[in-house]
């Protein structure tokens, strides 16, 4: 079976979005390079440098399902059906949407629990992924998340949407795995039980 993996950029502060839900100044990263990358129709070209694309490649391969909240849904159309390696997503809501894009199966499912036992089926052996602030605390809160990914950005938002904020704490990590990109330093850590 495989892990339950939230990821997100990050500024130096804290936040995984500014005030107005933008991330511009945390997505630099995917232009600081020379490889050019497309991961699905309709996306732009990403440029990224070496360390950053492979991390990128080996992420997107093992990715069985998506789950996010109906507010990352909304705001990203549900990335138009396309998450970027054509898994199924999974969407945490009490009210689905009227209409959904072309592209992916989607599942929508109220509760944090009930969709990540739905998504570790659709994705089978491989990880589940979480997309979304609100939701990875409470995947953490449930004792479901496995891994954290931070892809640290060398920016201070000075405010804007805290990732774990008000999460049950005290949650301890493992030491992180480093992998340093240009622009960007990723981290990993796992959760520990």
């Amino acid at each position: 079976m495989g892990r339950v993996i939230a990821n997100m950029a990050m500024s130096v502060d804290g936040f995984i979005a500014d005030p107005d839900d933008r991330c511009d100044d945390l997505f630099g990263f995917y232009e600081n390079g020379s490889t050019d990358i497309v991961i699905a129709d309709g996306w732009p070209t990403f440029h990224m440098d070496e360390p950053s694309l492979t991390l990128f490649r080996e992420a997107v391969g093992r990715t069985g399902c998506h789950v996010m909240g109906r507010r990352l849904y909304d705001i990203t159309h549900g990335w138009d059906g396309h998450p970027g390696n054509e898994a199924p997503i999974v969407v945490v809501t009490h009210e689905p949407p009227d209409t959904q894009p072309d592209g992916v199966p989607y599942r929508f499912v109220a509760g944090i629990e009930p969709a990540i036992e739905q998504a570790r089926e659709l994705a089978a052996d491989l990880d589940v992924v979480i997309a979304g602030g609100q939701l990875a605390r409470q995947a953490l809160d449930a004792g479901l998340l496995d891994v954290i990914d931070v892809s640290l950005v060398p920016v201070v938002l000075g405010s804007g949407i805290p990732w774990f904020a008000g999460a049950e704490g005290p949650v301890h990590l493992s030491d992180p795995v480093v992998h340093e990109g240009r622009g960007v330093t990723h981290l990993r850590y796992e959760v520990r039980r």
